[in-house]
């Protein structure tokens, strides 16, 4: 019987800890798609890229030029600005006699001298034919005139407006954006963003019905295998059914540490603007991605991190990954060595360091870490999607917890189970089964 519930409990772990390498590989290859979405849709290619920003200012400039016409009113007001024009330039150079003054004095200044005397014998005859003229009269047909060059010229004006602003923008930047897209899209071996989006949308939808498919396969087997030791204590020992409660803990914990625990998505779904008249208008962007198992977490902060968060990263491994697989095997280590029984340091780390370890309590600080990025995430968007009349911002947080917390908080849960256990069999007199 012992020997047939062995088996059968092995089998069942086993069976568990085959699924969750499988999860494992498979929530590598999610989360790389899920960084590469997030590369794509970055808000820096959106909402923050100069160039689009750019090509639409452009785009509305050349449809109200396009557009722009002058109407007879606009008309009207441009010849009576030019008729004034007129009036004035007759009156102070005409009528004044300001024009025979300035010709009489670029005469004098000639070489010819005797140009310039005979200019100023016939000075009043000059003035005498310039009124006979009537130049007055004159200026609203000069002024018809002008306006019909003016109306010819308007398509030119439209094209000039144009190119101005054109030139005006590309000359405006002076950065260049790096561009990671053309990569992913190689990858994927797509051309545009929106064909990739649609793939890895696609895999990831797939992917993730898998995941819960594997997820719900390896809890069913380790609840069967926890309820089967927990029931037929006597048919395999205590001893025996302590060593495989165990090796339940540490899939539990193999899967907690190397799966990720929160994914954090904060996004814009639509961002829509009025621009002069005109609606400008930007789809889904991605705002902050972040999604890292408590190995990744640890990894970064050992390589990357300065002094102070080296050590952070220090007391992550030595608390939640170290310690909590040194409890495992001094655990075992205490049902089968008598010495080991009577040691205080065995003792002190399965009875009483193990339950002030961060791995016990990291769950909470990964439950609080979520309710605080959350509501964070929830109440900056908030205020942002608070648009008025010209902004219209929809936003949504995608923020949620991932399978690592589950197996995390399983092993903490059965590491306390497994603690009281023993600990109340040392209360008796414990010896072999």
């Amino acid at each position: 019987m012992r020997i047939v519930l062995s088996l059968l409990i092995a089998t069942l772990i086993g069976f568990a800890g085959y699924r969750g390498f499988q999860l494992i590989e498979l929530s590598k290859e999610v989360n790389e798609k899920k960084y590469d979405f997030a590369e794509v849709n970055k808000i820096t290619y959106g909402l923050f890229n100069i160039d689009i920003w750019k090509d639409k200012i452009f785009s509305i400039i050349e449809s109200k030029a396009d557009g722009f016409e002058f109407g007879a009113k606009d008309l009207k007001g441009f010849k009576v600005q030019i008729e004034n024009y007129l009036y004035g330039v007759h009156s102070e150079y005409i009528e004044s006699g300001k024009l025979v003054e300035m010709f009489m004095d670029s005469q004098k200044k000639d070489k010819n001298k005797m140009m310039g005397l005979l200019m100023g014998l016939f000075k009043g005859g000059i003035e005498d034919q310039i009124k006979n003229i009537d130049f007055k009269d004159k200026i609203p047909g000069i002024a018809d005139q002008m306006m019909g060059e003016f109306e010819k010229k308007i398509p030119e004006l439209k094209k000039q407006i144009t190119k101005q602003v054109s030139d005006m923008l590309v000359n405006e930047s002076t950065s260049t954006l790096n561009d990671r897209r053309d990569v992913i899209y190689f990858k994927y071996s797509v051309d545009s963003q929106d064909a990739v989006n649609a793939v890895i949308e696609a895999d990831i939808l797939e992917a993730e019905t898998i995941t819960k498919s594997h997820i719900q396969q390896i809890l069913a087997a380790l609840l069967i295998a926890f309820l089967l030791l927990l029931f037929l204590q006597k048919q395999l020992t205590f001893k025996l059914a302590m060593v495989w409660l165990t090796i339940v803990c540490v899939v539990c914990l193999s899967l907690g540490l190397a799966l990720p625990m929160i994914d954090l998505d904060a996004r814009l779904s639509d961002v829509d603007l009025v621009l002069i008249g005109e609606s400008l208008h930007f789809d889904e962007q991605v705002m902050y991605f972040q999604s890292k198992s408590i190995i990744d977490v640890t990894t970064t902060l050992l390589q990357g991190g300065t002094g102070d968060l080296k050590f952070v990263g220090f007391l992550i491994l030595l608390f939640s990954i170290i310690l909590p697989f040194l409890k495992m095997l001094l655990t075992t280590v205490y049902l089968y060595v008598k010495s080991a029984q009577k040691s205080q340091f065995v003792q002190t780390v399965i009875f009483y360091l193990g339950k002030w370890s961060m791995a016990d309590v990291f769950v909470v600080s990964i439950f609080m870490a979520y309710i605080g990025f959350y509501g964070l995430l929830n109440s900056q968007l908030s205020n942002m999607a608070a648009g008025s009349d010209t902004v219209t911002i929809e936003t949504v947080n995608y923020s949620q917890f991932s399978p690592g917390i589950i197996f995390f908080t399983l092993y903490c849960l059965l590491s306390i189970v497994m603690s009281m256990l023993i600990h109340r069999k040392k209360q008796k007199i414990y010896g072999d089964e």
